[in-house]
């Protein structure tokens, strides 16, 4: 096996598996109608590297998954995080707008999943509910993570290609 492609394969199986502990150890928060799933702070990775979508995409849906979710949410789910990583990427030159597309696209998916799938309430809840928990961990933790690694030369070396 190639060395870089070792490389990238180890690098996008730690993001899977810190993404999926994070879901794990605060699982009271990662999923029903009130959720601040704390592992959606790694999105920030994304500016780093766009290969994190991989990462992020299969510990998304690994974490939904082994988390019980109904495979309606275990598939669309992790398709909304793949989306918003891309929508992240394509906007990553404005990282405190780019930090919104999680919010959005998850405000709609997973309120469609839980109004739908889990019959957790009416959309005009379900989806205004994931969004802001997904908003407050983008940029209650992730603005401050997010400036405070993209100045510092060993975690951008990490990510170097």
């Amino acid at each position: 096996m190639n060395k870089m492609v070792l490389r990238d394969f180890l690098k996008q199986s730690m993001i899977a598996s810190v993404y999926v502990v994070l879901v794990y150890v605060f699982q009271f928060a990662s999923f029903g109608l009130i959720q601040f799933r704390i592992a959606e702070v790694l999105m920030i990775l994304v500016f780093f590297d766009k290969k994190s979508i991989i990462g992020l995409t299969v510990g998304c849906f690994i974490a939904n998954l082994v988390g019980g979710a109904i495979i309606i949410d275990v598939i669309f789910g992790t398709m909304a995080t793949t989306i918003a990583g891309f929508l992240m990427w394509y906007t990553r030159k404005v990282p405190l707008f780019a930090m919104v597309w999680p919010a959005i696209i998850n405000g709609v998916i997973i309120g469609l999943i839980l109004t739908y799938g889990y019959h957790l309430g009416p959309l005009y809840i379900t989806m205004p509910s994931v969004f802001i928990g997904e908003f407050v961990v983008l940029y209650v933790l992730g603005v401050p993570i997010y400036y405070s690694l993209k100045d510092n030369q060993d975690f951008l070396e990490f990510f170097k290609n």
